[in-house]
């Protein structure tokens, strides 16, 4: 289970960049009536020139329609890391997904609480016959995990009242090529959409943790400023959505990153 400190300390840094997240300005993207955003942060922004340094990461967006309308069906959410920032879980326990499926938040923490590595929120807006249209608030947290033999993250995203439901978003976490050196691609469940949609999403990632005497982080990160420079503008993450109607809308984030020391 996880130890009280160590839950605090990952629920005060989501909640930081859930702050810093506030205060920055999200990319958008629109194609015909469809706009989605996407916004983001890490911290600290002081990072080591060479080699990496633990952070938290924080990477949300939103999903509407300029004419008010429902969207077509979010399928695919893709959220892809600079290559200068690496996950790692080497040494972390896994959460069986199943598991996940049938239990509520406050029992994923108790079940899996030794694989938690982030929190986060989903606000879906909701038709249902005789209420009309709602928007519903509910908790994420993210587990690590295992899927078609690929390190993941597990999100369960519990919905409130009046229709309380539970469902997990599977990110896969891949490696990439180019500016962008990890992929999370996560599949979103046909539950998610089934009574609505997703309209909003936070997902903040921290963990250190120790494995065999070795202090780790999960989520890493370092600053790309060339030599003589103390300070770097670069894309610190893209994300992309796909929907059923077969529109992908991408946008990407630039952070500026300071070097420590």
């Amino acid at each position: 289970m996880l130890g009280s400190k160590t839950a605090a300390l990952l629920i005060a840094a989501a909640l930081a960049l859930l702050g810093l997240a506030s205060l920055a300005q999200a990319e958008q993207a629109q194609d015909g009536n469809l706009q989605v955003a996407f916004h983001g942060n890490i911290a600290p922004l002081r990072l080591p020139r060479h080699g990496m340094a633990p952070v938290s990461v924080l990477m949300g967006g939103k999903v509407k329609t300029t004419d008010k309308s429902t969207p077509p069906k979010l399928e695919t959410i893709i959220l892809d890391i600079n290559r200068h920032g690496r996950l790692q879980a080497d040494g972390l326990p896994r959460c069986p997904l199943a598991k996940l499926n049938s239990i509520s938040s406050n029992g994923a923490r108790k079940a899996c609480g030794g694989a938690l590595v982030g929190h986060g929120n989903v606000t879906s807006r909701i038709t249902l016959p005789g209420q009309g249209t709602f928007s519903t608030n509910g908790p994420l947290l993210a587990f690590n995990g295992r899927y078609h033999g690929h390190t993941a993250i597990f999100a369960q995203v519990a919905t409130g009242a009046p229709l309380p439901l539970t469902y997990v978003i599977v990110f896969e976490v891949r490696k990439a090529a180019g500016k962008f050196g990890t992929s999370l691609i996560g599949t979103l469940p046909p539950i998610a959409s089934e009574y609505g949609y997703i309209s909003a999403f936070d997902l903040a990632l921290s963990r250190r943790y120790s494995s065999h005497g070795e202090k780790l982080s999960y989520a890493s990160a370092g600053c790309p400023a060339p030599n003589g420079f103390s300070e770097a503008t670069f894309p610190f993450a893209r994300a992309s959505y796909i929907f059923a109607d077969g529109r992908k809308l991408s946008s990407v984030l630039n952070r500026q990153c300071k070097v420590r020391g």
